[in-house]
């Protein structure tokens, strides 16, 4: 529609300026409140911007209650700040016949977010508002048609840091803009600045607080001689949000604006948002009623929404967005993924390399002919990989041939073979870690030939993981006395003494031990019954080592009976049932994956997440000597980690 303006008397060539002028207080009569060019300034007229009405279908069916909630690319408009809500890349355009036939403007708005996982949010908007008029001159004869607009082209960007001073997650936005005000013939450009804050506190996430320092360095322009300067204002407003479940959500907000030269406007709006399909919106603009509606469908979404004055009537803006490309949520899943993969990948790299190096190893000692040595370097291997057949190929192979060097290097027959099957079965229990067992085997060789250096060296070898054992059993029979635990104390220092029998402080600590039980207690009954579960834990422990383990469950249970609560007893138990039921292949495989985690824990010098992944371990299999020797380990950098720290 074209208005019709009449020049009248005095025709001077600022009379289409003063055309535009009257046109652009008619609009602004329409969006702001009623007494506001009462309060303007006298000498240098000023209005609060003539973009007041706001960007965005769905902000103004909210009552433009959206300073604190925006999360479309209309954020450029109402906060910057708030373009951190944003959270995918959108294109929106919108487009309202300002008040019908009223004015016969037109209102336009497109604008663009682009979020990114680091470097904040960028954004893009232009806003119109123009008509066309008919000119005439002091005769009424028509001067031809003239254009009357305002655009403002808003270049944005946001970026979030949380905020020790605010407790919470501060948002701070700039929004840059080139304003430009044409009345035919004339024209003004001027450049203006927004501001914006968007909080999120830590306590509250459902909540968010939005201020906007709107137009804080407000465009100034001068058609021909008159002035227009767009005053500032001051928007602050806070949100809720309620998501269900289903993915339905409840949104409200409140807004108030402080306009400098105008009285301050309150608006409210709410959001029914069923799953992300369609949405329902209600809401109070200073005394007016809004309403609208939202769909989205497959990445496209339509916005409509109604406003109504009482002099101009309603007006209908309709919002179309396309959202392309993938969420910031969708992003960090990605990228979360990838590292990992990146992690997984480096402790398998490190894991294999680990293998491969003790794989390696056993082939450089069998090279040389080291079978010994090439032996545990299998065994270490068959410890990372449970199953491993190379490995077990050479470990038999490995066997067989010390076996056989055995036999070539003893030349009388009868002594060969008595040698040759302790050899083997010093083996068989060396590769079980029965080290009692095998250092017996070795001790019965060395009786029959005392210089057979193989059995020397394995015996050598025995004897020092019976003196890790022995060290270990050690700090704990230690601790359970000083803790009183007199049973399980005894038990500790039993085993000791079966590890070593000439270990004169197991044999003076069980006498001490012995003297502390009969002196605790004058009840004949109960002292009667610790000392049976002292020999029937000691008998327990001899059984174990000497193979018997069916017998050591049975005494391993009466003890039970008589103490549930004897934490060593079931240990053992657990343990001596393991050798009479051997480990089937599911408990393998999660042998397998909990060793493997806790390498990568270990990897990573998280030890404490280490040591629980191997204890683990040991509630399937107790008697696993190298998961033990793993826990230690971890345990011994706990204990430098902690030094180091103080």
């Amino acid at each position: 529609m074209m208005m019709r303006w009449n020049e009248h008397r005095n025709p001077t060539r600022h009379s289409r300026l003063f055309l535009g002028a009257a046109l652009l207080a008619a609009f602004v009569a329409l969006t702001v409140p009623v007494n506001q060019a009462a309060n303007a300034e006298e000498g240098d007229g000023g209005t609060r911007s003539v973009f007041s009405i706001g960007a965005g279908s769905r902000a103004i069916s909210l009552g433009r209650a959206f300073v604190s909630i925006a999360d479309d690319a209309s954020a450029v408009y109402w906060n910057p700040a708030a373009l951190r809500n944003v959270q995918d890349k959108q294109i929106m355009g919108m487009y309202m016949p300002v008040f019908g036939d009223f004015t016969g403007a037109d209102f336009t708005f497109f604008g663009a977010a682009y979020p990114t996982l680091s470097a904040g949010v960028f954004g893009l908007g232009f806003m119109r508002v123009g008509t066309t008029f008919q000119g005439f001159d002091a005769d009424s004869r028509p001067t031809g048609e003239g254009d009357y607009s305002e655009s403002q082209f808003m270049i944005a960007y946001a970026i979030e840091r949380h905020s020790r001073f605010f407790l919470g997650s501060l948002a701070t936005g700039v929004s840059f803009k080139i304003a430009n005000q044409k009345v035919s013939p004339y024209s003004s450009t001027a450049p203006g600045l927004d501001l914006g804050f968007r909080l999120i506190p830590d306590a509250a996430k459902s909540i968010s607080i939005g201020v906007n320092l709107q137009d804080l360095s407000g465009p100034r322009h001068k058609l021909a001689l008159d002035a227009d300067r767009t005053y500032r204002t001051i928007m602050a407003g806070m949100g809720y949000t309620k998501v269900f479940s289903s993915g339905s959500a409840i949104r409200l907000n409140i807004q108030t604006d402080f306009p400098e030269k105008a009285d301050r406007e309150f608006h409210v709006g709410a959001e029914y948002a069923h799953s992300k399909y369609l949405a329902l919106r209600i809401g109070m603009d200073r005394s007016d009623f809004t309403f609208g509606i939202g769909v989205n469908v497959a990445g496209f979404g339509f916005d409509y929404a109604m406003l109504s004055r009482d002099e101009p009537g309603s007006s209908h803006p309709v919002t179309f967005t396309t959202h392309f490309g993938k969420t910031l949520y969708e992003q960090r899943e990605i990228l979360a993924d990838e590292r990992r993969r990146e992690q997984e990948d480096a402790v398998r790299r490190a894991f294999a390399s680990r293998v491969e190096e003790h794989r390696n190893k056993a082939k450089a000692h069998e090279a040389e002919g080291n079978f010994p040595l090439a032996l545990d370097e299998w065994k270490i291997v068959l410890e990372y990989m449970p199953g491993d057949a190379e490995a077990e190929a050479h470990v038999r192979d490995a066997t067989q041939q010390l076996v056989r060097e055995q036999e070539a290097a003893n030349r009388d027959i009868e002594k060969q073979a008595v040698i040759s099957t302790h050899f083997s079965q010093g083996l068989s229990f060396y590769q079980q870690n029965d080290y009692v067992r095998a250092r017996d085997e070795w001790r019965a060789i060395l009786a029959i030939d005392s210089t057979h250096a193989e059995a020397r060296e394995y015996l050598l070898r025995t004897r020092e993981k019976i003196d890790e054992r022995i060290s270990t059993h050690l700090q704990r029979a230690n601790s359970l006395e000083r803790q009183n635990r007199l049973t399980e104390a005894y038990g500790e220092w039993t085993y000791i003494q079966l590890l070593d029998a000439a270990n004169r402080e197991a044999e003076q600590a069980i006498r001490r031990i012995q003297r502390k039980i009969e002196t605790q207690s004058q009840d004949l009954e109960v002292v009667s019954r610790r000392l049976r579960i002292v020999n029937l834990y000691s008998d327990a422990l001899r059984k174990y080592n000497q193979g018997e383990y069916e017998s050591c469950v049975k005494d391993l249970e009466q003890i039970l009976r008589l103490q549930p609560s004897h934490e060593e007893a079931k240990t053992l138990l657990a343990m001596a049932k393991r050798k009479i039921t051997p480990l089937t292949t599911e408990e393998e495989q999660r042998i397998q994956k909990l060793y493997l985690k806790g390498m990568q824990y270990f990897s990573k010098d998280q030890y404490a997440e280490a040591i629980a992944e191997w204890e683990k371990i040991l509630e399937i299999d107790p008697g696993n000597e190298s998961v033990r020797r793993n826990i230690e380990e971890a345990r011994e950098r706990l204990r430098q980690l902690e030094r180091q720290s103080k």
